[in-house]
């Protein structure tokens, strides 16, 4: 789960991409090093010590604290020495067409052409969004709306790298609407967010903050970070966003209706301080066993 002591490379999490130099190479099992399976202008092999190779997102074998994409140093094997195999998704276009600024690693703008200051428009890339890990752009680097996709440029043109990343529209997942009908069968439907959906969507679709005082969230629309942000007596969850649509990120926190407090019917006096305002314990009046809260022994 961790990088072992000593261990100089571990990946975009920890030192960032391209640890792995040909100045200062790397041992097996470190990385990320630049390959020939990242396309465009690369150090081969020569971030590798010795024989070994540069991989191709090959470093989760070598530990979970690695990225997905981290490419690691390995021993040569008969997978290694082979060529990748070009993929092609039929009716893609196979040269750029004109006039488009960003075309991929393969050309001489290379990667992360699409940035905060310069961004694409739809087709274009390579853009560093959420997808790479590390330090990374989000989905500034594409135009308006638009989001950063991840391997994803090769559905807009043959001529694309297959680690290249384009600027896309945001893709609609489907929200289950569970109805539940007393004695029947419950009916699940779903719901495109594209169309009728929230508003605000979390970290992986809107770009800044969404929910504000301004313009406060309604219930399961996130990311809020107080209760003012959320409209009427909403408040604000904690990483509650999942449970409302997998489009969410683990942390985005989603403005829900409070827990209601059910009052004990019976029970103790005092019920601690979810129940009772103020002090309930206290010398003039203390507590029997199992009420709270107390301070002190003689409450």
């Amino acid at each position: 789960l961790e990088p072992p002591e000593g261990q100089r490379c571990s990946g975009r999490n920890f030192q960032g991409r391209r640890c792995c130099t040909p100045e200062s190479p790397c041992n097996e099992g470190e990385g990320d090093c630049d390959g020939p399976g990242d396309g465009g202008g690369h150090d081969g092999h020569l971030g590798c010590k010795g024989e070994l190779v540069c991989g191709s997102n090959n470093c989760k074998k070598y530990g979970l604290y690695f990225h997905e994409k981290d490419d690691c140093c390995e021993k040569p094997s008969a997978n290694s020495a082979k060529t990748p195999q070009v993929k092609y998704i039929p009716g893609t276009p196979l040269e750029p067409p004109p006039g488009q600024r960003c075309k991929g690693r393969n050309y001489d703008q290379g990667r992360r052409c699409c940035t905060p200051d310069n961004p694409c428009d739809e087709k274009e890339g390579d853009c560093d969004g959420p997808g790479d890990g590390g330090q990374h752009d989000g989905h500034s680097g594409c135009k308006g709306t638009l989001v950063c996709g991840t391997n994803n440029c090769k559905k807009f043109g043959a001529y694309y790298h297959e680690k290249d990343d384009c600027c896309e529209k945001p893709s609609s997942p489907l929200i289950e609407m569970v109805t539940r009908n007393p004695g029947r069968k419950p009916v699940t439907s779903s719901i495109e967010f594209g169309v009728t959906g929230p508003r605000c969507r979390g970290r992986n679709v809107d770009k800044g903050r969404c929910c504000t005082r301004d313009n406060p969230c309604v219930e399961r629309e996130g990311d809020c970070d107080v209760d003012n942000e959320c409209s009427g007596n909403l408040v604000c969850g904690n990483n509650n966003c999942k449970a409302f649509g997998s489009f969410y990120h683990p942390k985005d926190d989603c403005c829900v209706k409070p827990a209601v407090m059910l009052e004990p019917v019976s029970g103790p006096r005092c019920r601690g301080r979810d129940v009772d305002t103020g002090r309930c314990c206290t010398r003039d009046n203390p507590c029997v066993e199992r009420e709270g809260d107390c301070d002190v022994d003689n409450e």
